[in-house]
């Protein structure tokens, strides 16, 4: 057993020691904000992991706060420790919960995701039990990520690989009928414009960067595009722009069925 140098304070009234180190710390500091007792004076934490400690100490006695700039792995560190499976530390836990959701917000609007960090956030997600959505995010970022597109990438578990494979195909063949086939409106000439353009402005597209797979970023390119300088009234223009912004939330929403998550919350 080895002592933390750092975190061995001569005046400490509370010895704790977590994967063979040990550390001398003001028995206080813990307690206030810990929903667990600490009445001993000496304690050993078999699930809390030695690095991890030292994370939620240097955020604790000020010397490196967590902050919204934190590198990810500071922040899955003081989510683990804070965890109520682990030192229970509850305004603490909701501060790195809340920096987690952040860092890791998602739909039914586009997002982007850290991609180094996807594997790790997903386990991390999975493990602490974080709201579906965060979970379904990482699911949609990592289906697009070079970890799931590159031959013999082996961070993705293969059973986290079949889930990505059975979500592609639901999103290809829910999306295809509203990417190959022109939008239709009330009016004869603004149909007409849909008919005329949708090949260059549409498929193309997203036929040349695999639009057919991400449909978040296929419909809200549909809706950036400039319709009414193509000819498209006003009014149509405004009623595709909500219609495909719908089709966004429905698809951000049927990823529950596709991924089983509504089984799984049953």
């Amino acid at each position: 057993m080895s002592s933390n140098e750092r975190f061995w304070f001569p005046d400490g009234s509370l010895t704790v020691r977590a994967q063979g180190t040990s550390f001398k710390i003001h028995h206080g500091l813990l307690k206030r904000h810990s929903r667990l007792s600490f009445d001993q004076d000496d304690i050993t934490l078999d699930n809390v992991q030695a690095e991890d400690l030292i994370v939620l100490l240097e955020h604790l006695y000020h010397d490196v706060p967590l902050s919204r700039d934190a590198p990810f792995p500071r922040l899955a560190a003081m989510l683990r420790v804070t965890s109520p499976s682990q030192l229970d530390l509850p305004k603490m836990y909701d501060f790195a919960s809340n920096l987690f959701a952040d860092t890791f917000s998602s739909g039914p609007q586009p997002f982007t995701h850290p991609e180094d960090d996807l594997v790790a956030a997903l386990a991390l997600a999975r493990e602490l039990e974080v709201d579906e959505s965060i979970r379904k995010g990482l699911l949609y970022s990592l289906l697009h990520s070079d970890h799931f597109h590159l031959e013999g990438d082996a961070s993705i578990a293969a059973s986290d690989k079949a889930v990505l494979d059975r979500l592609l195909a639901s999103m290809v063949d829910h999306i295809t009928p509203t990417l190959f086939t022109p939008a239709a409106t009330p009016h004869r000439a603004c149909t007409d414009v849909f008919a005329d353009t949708w090949m260059d402005l549409v498929i193309s597209p997203a036929l040349l960067d695999g639009g057919v797979g991400r449909p978040l970023e296929t419909l809200e390119r549909m809706k950036n595009i400039r319709w009414a300088e193509k000819g498209l009234c006003a009014e149509c223009v405004k009623e595709k722009e909500q219609e495909w912004t719908e089709e966004q939330e429905t698809v951000w929403n049927m990823m529950d069925v596709w991924l089983d998550l509504k089984k799984k919350i049953e």
